[in-house]
C-alpha cells in the first residue's frame, strides 16, 4: 500500500470513527433504574399488591401515606398498562458526559415514565439520597 492510499484509509477511519462517536453523544439515554421502578411499581398495582406497591414509593399525599391511601388512588388513577411508550425529560449521552466532567449528577433527580394501555398512564419516580427510585405520583392523563 502506498502513502497516498495509507493516508487515505486514516482520514477515512478517522472520520467513521468520529461519525460513530458522534452519534454516540446525540443518542438518547434510556434510565433503566427508574424505568425498573416504575414498572415494580405498576406489576404491584395490577396484581392488587398495595403493601409491595407502597413500599417502592415516597410515601406522600401523591401516592398515600399508607397503602390503604393507595389502594383508593389507584382506583382513580390507574389503568392497564400494556407498554412503555417513553420517559421525560430526554436525555443524552453527550449531556450526561458532560454532567459528568463538570463534576455535576449525571442522573436527572426526577423521570416521568409514560405507559400506554387501556389510557395513558405516567408514572414519575424520583431518586432518593440512597440512590434508590421511588414512585412520587402516578396518574391516567388524556393523550
Amino acid at each position: 500500500m502506498n502513502s497516498t492510499a495509507r493516508r487515505a484509509a486514516i482520514v477515512a477511519t478517522l472520520l467513521l470513527l468520529g461519525a460513530g462517536v458522534l452519534w454516540w453523544l446525540k443518542a438518547e439515554h434510556t434510565p433503566r433504574e427508574s424505568i425498573h421502578a416504575a414498572q415494580a411499581f405498576i406489576g404491584h398495582l395490577e396484581a392488587k399488591r398495595f403493601a409491595q406497591a407502597h413500599e417502592l414509593t415516597t410515601k406522600n399525599g401523591y401516592v398515600g401515606v399508607n397503602a390503604a391511601e393507595l389502594e383508593a388512588i389507584s382506583k382513580r388513577e390507574m389503568c392497564r398498562a400494556a407498554h412503555i411508550v417513553g420517559t421525560s425529560p430526554p436525555q443524552s449521552n453527550g449531556n450526561r458526559l458532560r454532567r459528568w466532567a463538570l463534576g455535576r449528577e449525571v442522573d436527572v433527580p426526577e423521570v416521568s415514565v409514560e405507559f400506554e394501555g387501556a389510557c395513558l398512564l405516567r408514572v414519575t419516580v424520583r431518586r432518593m439520597s440512597g440512590g434508590e427510585w421511588r414512585v412520587s405520583r402516578f396518574a391516567s392523563h388524556a393523550g
